[in-house]
């Protein structure tokens, strides 16, 4: 640490000051500042009057100097300090100063801030201005890498963050131009919502009033502008709300005070400024499909399989033309255009309208994109439009202001969207039944036999290898794909972690990004020293992973969907907390079975297995299957036995697992796109 005090005693320019900074931040990201308490006095004012010679002679220091915030804690007021604060205060956001500049000035104050004391004043002072500036200049481009770095390695809080973010939306919003309110929407989005703590930290959820209150009062003015940010706060808000949402009920709040609430206003605004869309009669009718972009997630491999099995039946492409139409948000993504060309390839049209809009990037026009996505589908004559969204306010103002005849949801999981603009609901969560009841709504069903290339695809062993060496060798692995706001749950995370004690030599793979801190700091609660037995290997391919991890231990009491599926379609084991009690469970699928005698009959011909041993699985082997949590963690620990001790029991299930999977895989392509052609002509 004396290294630092000799390269403060010789700086006598900028560069050699520099070098001093540089290793203090060594010492701050290695988290050794307490190292220094013994000389920090001194270092202070070194780095005080270095400094301050530095800023008066003209020359402004770079942003990494905010770093000394660490450092200035409990030191004395400098008073020269305070006067370049309220200098460099003046001269921002004036007219004819960028907003490049403007960073500059807000950099130097809270600087001087630090330097003279008050470095939380300095911090507030940061926050509450940075982020009225645009995103895109050049300096805040480096200050958001900056912001990544600092906020992390100086361990400031969410709540910290916070405080000043209340006081930015509370008491100086409404006073802002239309452009400042975008960017202080898209510093949280893009910047203050990537720093790794405060990733999907619950905290958000508590903004949620606050954001809801000025979303009202946008939509409330009801001019041009107000409902074009309003329709942007209807999407940011369903994003930050989504991450973190894991209940219907959360969903059904957000449906009630955010997507029937605006909906009423895109309503009014479509009859006083919109055509309505006319009926025409034509030789085929026109199916369009409502994406908010294109990206290979859970839901696009439904639907892009689904399309597949359904562009390949006669019976459809004779009588209807599909399309499908991107709202393209850049600001979650952008499309892939090899997905984009998977889609063009089977002979659907795609609509990508954010090549002409998006080239303001986060400050595109949402209610333009609505609008040019209305007049383009209308023009289309589109005679059904579904909508996988469920609040977006893109997606809620074409379907609010009737941009076809007749709309459909189809639910990928949110039960509960609803209003007077829904005609119909689709889901292909029915359990192969053509109707269905969740949450009290009615569901027509589109069972979907999922395409081979996204369930088990064909993965070099090497791959796989590499991913393996990552951790432990000689471990069992134990883990979860999916987002991880599924496993931020005390009490699965207890099970896993009585599940991982009982069992030696076993490790958890937390598979997904999401609020990984948080979840972190329940395991501590729970057992501070199994920590180091949970890896966080964040976003992971799961055509790899599905192989690396051995035994799948599902959630509860949030479940995975269809990356749990995709795993046991890779031939491995899963246990799950069944929601049904073992007498409810065994009465539906004996009714199943009884219903599907003869396709179980051919599906064990083919796969030639014996039938009576085919049929005792599906309805007696419960082994895989918990009823309660005790008996969850208890079948889990005879799994993990048996995987070691017995594994051609184990393969020998997986394979009369793989004989149901075909028996669903026959039903869903047999079923799937008659029940949908049967939903479109009704």
């Amino acid at each position: 640490m004396n290294e630092l005090r000799f390269l403060l005693e010789t700086a006598n320019n900028k560069h050699s000051l520099d070098l001093a900074m540089n290793r203090l931040l060594e010492i701050i990201e290695n988290d050794q500042l307490n190292e220094i308490d013994s000389i920090k006095s001194e270092v202070c004012e070194l780095f005080r009057d270095k400094l301050y010679n530095i800023i008066t002679q003209g020359d402004m220091p770079n942003k990494l100097y905010l770093s000394l915030y660490g450092l200035f804690d409990n030191v004395e007021v400098d008073n020269r300090f305070i006067k370049l604060s309220e200098i460099g205060k003046q001269g921002i956001f004036n007219e004819g100063i960028s907003d490049n500049e403007n960073i500059m000035l807000i950099e130097l104050v809270c600087l001087a801030k630090i330097l003279s004391g008050k470095r939380d004043e300095g911090l507030s002072f940061y926050l509450q201005n940075i982020m009225r500036t645009d995103i895109h200049c050049i300096e805040a481009q480096r200050s958001s890498d900056f912001i990544l770095s600092f906020f992390k390695y100086l361990h400031i809080s969410f709540e910290r963050y916070k405080l000043d973010l209340k006081i930015v939306l509370k008491e100086v919003f409404h006073s802002l131009s239309y452009k400042q309110k975008r960017s202080v929407f898209n510093w949280q989005l893009h910047v203050f919502w990537n720093i790794k703590h405060f990733y999907n930290h619950k905290g958000w959820l508590e903004l949620y009033d606050i954001w809801r209150d000025l979303f009202y009062a946008e939509l409330a003015k009801n001019s041009i502008e107000s409902i074009d940010l309003a329709m942007y706060l209807q999407f940011f808000i369903y994003h930050l709300c989504g991450n973190n949402f894991s209940s219907q009920q959360q969903w059904s709040l957000f449906n009630k005070e955010i997507t029937r609430y605006a909906s009423s206003f895109y309503m009014e605004f479509g009859k006083s400024h919109l055509i309505d869309a006319p009926q025409v009669k034509k030789p085929k009718k026109i199916v369009a499909i409502l994406r908010d972009r294109m990206v290979e997630n859970s839901p696009h491999k439904v639907e892009y399989s689904f399309l597949k099995s359904l562009m390949s039946k006669e019976k459809f492409y004779q009588n209807y033309e599909l399309k499908v139409y991107i709202i393209s948000f850049i600001e979650k993504s952008d499309n892939d255009p090899r997905l984009i060309k998977n889609y063009q390839d089977l002979g659907i049209e795609v609509v990508d309208i954010g090549l002409e809009h998006n080239q303001a990037l986060y400050y595109n026009s949402h209610l333009a994109k609505a609008l040019a996505l209305r007049e383009r589908i209308i023009n289309d004559k589109v005679d059904l439009l579904i909508s996988p969204n469920n609040g977006y306010g893109i997606s809620d103002f074409l379907l609010a202001t009737r941009t076809a005849q007749r709309q459909i949801f189809w639910s990928h999981g949110n039960f509960v969207y609803d209003s007077s603009f829904v005609d119909l609901r689709i889901t292909h969560i029915c359990g192969n039944e053509k109707q269905i009841v969740h949450e009290g709504y009615k569901f027509y069903g589109i069972p979907v036999k999922m395409d081979s290339v996204y369930y088990n695809p064909v993965i070099p062993d090497t791959l796989i290898e590499k991913e393996r060496l990552k951790y432990p060798k000689d471990a069992l692995i134990l883990g979860v794909i999916g987002r991880l706001v599924k496993i931020d749950s005390k009490q699965y995370l207890g099970a896993v972690i009585k599940i991982l004690k009982e069992s030696k030599n076993t490790i958890f793979l937390a598979c997904g990004i999401g609020n990984e801190q948080e979840i972190r700091q329940k395991i501590k609660e729970i057992d501070k020293e199994i920590l180091n037995r949970f890896y966080f290997p964040g976003f992971v391919d799961s055509g790899i992973y599905g192989h690396v991890i051995d035994i799948w231990l599902d959630s509860f009491p949030m479940e995975q969907g269809e990356s749990r599926i995709e795993y046991v379609a890779k031939g491995r084991p899963s246990i799950v907390f069944s929601k049904e009690d073992a007498n409810s469970r065994l009465d539906r699928l004996k009714n199943f079975y009884i219903k599907n005698e003869e396709i179980f009959t051919l599906i064990a011909q083919q796969k030639q297995n014996n039938l009576e041993e085919l049929k005792e699985f599906f309805l007696q082997d419960t082994s895989l299957v918990a009823f309660s949590e005790n008996e969850y963690i208890k079948k889990a620990l005879e799994l993990i036995n048996k995987f070691r001790t017995n594994p051609e029991e184990i393969e020998f299930k997986m394979c009369l697992q793989a004989s149901i999977k075909a028996v669903n895989d026959f039903l869903k392509e047999r079923d799937g796109v008659d029940n949908f052609i049967a939903v479109l002509e009704k």
